[in-house]
């Protein structure tokens, strides 16, 4: 993610402390990250195994969650009655929770939590490259991890389609804002507010 998607994240994620928007980040080393991913996994708990991905993939959908969120409040004060229960199923499951991780949760069912039981392991071998490293388990599986800015490495998870999918929220929002306003004006004209 460059240096203009996380301002995008930071500008769309407001209501949330940092912590709350990315949950608590990986290990210190991707042995680490990749321990505490495989006890997230055995507890099926997708909001602990959210905190082992990459910090890149939490902040994005930090910022579809709170875009979601502030959108949701927009269409429950200022849409009429006739047009909110439409909009407000237009903003899917991220309008549906309060956390990027219970996003995560919500998404990562039986099946993905199955790829992610197959996939971690402890590592074998592990190659730098670039701001990643690829690591190969004991059981041949390669994944990709990434340090973040506080040196915590999370696991490289669908990291275009979170990134895009904070675009399009982003984008949404500032539509569902006009929306907001040409209503809530039109109401005052009528005398309803």
């Amino acid at each position: 993610m460059s240096h203009g998607e996380y301002s995008v994240f930071f500008i769309l994620c407001p209501l949330f402390t940092l912590a709350a928007c990315t949950g608590h980040a990986g290990g210190r080393t991707p042995r680490e990250a990749l321990a505490a991913s495989a006890e997230a996994i055995e507890a099926n708990d997708g909001e602990r195994l959210f905190a082992q991905l990459d910090e890149r993939v939490r902040f994005a959908l930090g910022g579809v969650v709170s875009a979601r969120q502030r959108a949701r409040q927009l269409i429950q004060t200022d849409y009429p009655p006739s047009e909110k229960a439409g909009a407000l199923a237009a903003l899917g499951d991220a309008g549906e929770v309060d956390t990027a991780a219970q996003l995560f949760a919500r998404r990562c069912g039986p099946d993905c939590m199955a790829k992610f039981a197959d996939l971690v392991g402890a590592p074998a071998s592990e190659v730098v490259q670039g701001e990643e490293v690829e690591v190969t388990t004991v059981r041949g599986r390669i994944l990709h991890m990434h340090a973040g800015k506080d040196g915590r490495f999370g696991i490289v998870w669908n990291l275009q389609a979170a990134t895009d999918e904070v675009r399009q929220a982003s984008r949404e929002l500032a539509q569902i804002k006009e929306n907001a306003d040409v209503y809530r004006r039109k109401a005052e004209l009528l005398g309803r507010r």
